[in-house]
C-alpha cells in the first residue's frame, strides 16, 4: 500500500441537527407517551413514535417547483 493518506470530512449542517432533535427525539417521545397513556400498549406507542417522525419528515419535504402550498385565490362569476 501507497503511503497516500485520505480522509472524508463530512459536513452536518446545525439547522439538520436541530431538525433532527426536534422531530425525532422530541416529537417521537411526544407520540410515544401521547399514544400509551389513552391505549395502555407499548406496543401501539413504539410504533406510533417510529412511524409518527417519518410521517413528519414525509409531509415536510419540499414540494416539486411548480406546486404552491397555498394557490392563489379563483374568482368565481364576472
Amino acid at each position: 500500500m501507497g503511503s497516500k493518506r485520505e480522509f472524508v470530512v463530512v459536513v452536518v449542517p446545525l439547522s439538520e441537527i436541530k431538525k433532527f432533535i426536534a422531530i425525532d427525539l422530541v416529537g417521537g417521545t411526544a407520540l410515544y407517551y401521547l399514544i400509551k397513556l389513552p391505549l395502555h400498549s407499548v406496543l401501539w406507542a413504539m410504533a406510533g413514535s417510529m412511524a409518527g417522525p417519518m410521517l413528519i419528515r414525509l409531509s415536510l419535504r419540499k414540494r416539486p417547483a411548480g406546486e404552491t402550498a397555498n394557490p392563489a385565490p379563483r374568482r368565481i362569476g364576472r
